[in-house]
């Protein structure tokens, strides 16, 4: 049975519990959408109204919940006095919450997840210098990249907008096995390629099944359509452009929607895009190929300027 989540407007359901070994399992997670000035107290009046649902719920179906379990995550930017109670337990605002292997903090920096990811990331290498000897430089980078670079992937699309200054340790930490696969050998050209390079294909091959393949799941991620009223020899040359969202910040700014949506546009307006980009003309990989290509070759224009 799906369990409640709170938000200020409406209920919808979020997805089914789990039960622990302990035979005791922590709330799910509340989720609350962005609140009007002054609102805050109806707010916390309707969480506290869902949790005690929730504990009726558990009643009813003889579910245990262990409040202990239960995390709450606040994110803002200015401080509150958010009281929530569940089964006669207060709940701690907490500075850092873990979700699927991903930790969010209460700004939403993702500076402790890339830490985290930079220290974990640095036992796995110095575990792939011990055992270098081994392997060739084939093997070695074979290795580096089905169990060490796939870790510093996983859910890059969600922390991807940190700030430059988080993103560059993945960087350094990238140049580490560099100098493990090759040894003072000389380095093929277009090896390793750039973990940003990548995440900017993963963000374009996700916003290709949300726009083109119309995938149910990620419907929230679809952008509407430019709308212009003049026409003019940009607007000629990007047909299917999207409206970029508005962004009043530059932590905004570095989101997924908003550079994916920048990408995309110039994309479409590029040489390299078909015009049809349908699963028929089009495969997935191919689109990936694609992608890479023309990201490569811009790259490589701007460092020659």
């Amino acid at each position: 049975m799906p369990l409640p989540c709170a938000s200020p407007n409406k209920l919808f359901p979020l997805s089914t519990a789990h039960s622990y070994p302990s035979e005791s399992i922590p709330a799910p997670s509340l989720y609350s959408a962005s609140r009007e000035k002054g609102d805050e107290t109806s707010t916390i009046s309707r969480l506290n109204t869902i949790l005690h649902r929730l504990e009726i719920w558990g009643r009813r179906w003889q579910v245990s919940f262990a409040p202990h379990k239960t995390q709450l995550l606040v994110v803002s930017r200015t401080r509150h006095d958010i009281r929530l109670f569940f089964d006669g337990a207060f709940l701690t605002p907490s500075r850092e919450l873990k979700i699927l292997g991903v930790i969010y903090d209460d700004k939403l920096t993702f500076k402790p997840h890339i830490m985290q990811l930079a220290r974990t990331t640095a036992g796995q290498l110095a575990s792939l210098r011990r055992i270098s000897w081994l392997l060739d430089n084939r093997g070695r980078e074979l290795l580096y990249k089905a169990q060490i670079r796939s870790s510093l992937e996983y859910s890059c699309l969600a922390w991807g907008g940190a700030a430059p200054s988080h993103i560059a340790v993945l960087d350094k930490v990238q140049r580490r096995p560099e100098r493990i696969i090759w040894d003072g050998q000389q380095r093929q050209p277009g090896a390793l390629q750039c973990l940003q390079h990548r995440r900017d294909v993963a963000g374009l091959t996700t916003f290709l099944k949300a726009q083109v393949r119309r995938t149910p799941h990620l419907n929230q991620l679809r952008q509407a359509e430019r709308r212009t009223e003049v026409l003019t020899r940009t607007v000629a040359a990007e047909p299917g452009a999207l409206a970029l969202p508005r962004s009043h910040s530059t932590h905004h700014q570095r989101q997924f929607t908003q550079v994916s949506t920048r990408l995309w546009n110039c994309l479409l307006a590029s040489d390299s895009c078909p015009n049809n980009l349908t699963n028929t003309t089009v495969g997935l990989q191919m689109f990936k190929v694609l992608v890479h290509r023309w990201l490569s070759s811009v790259r490589d224009s701007d460092t020659e300027d």
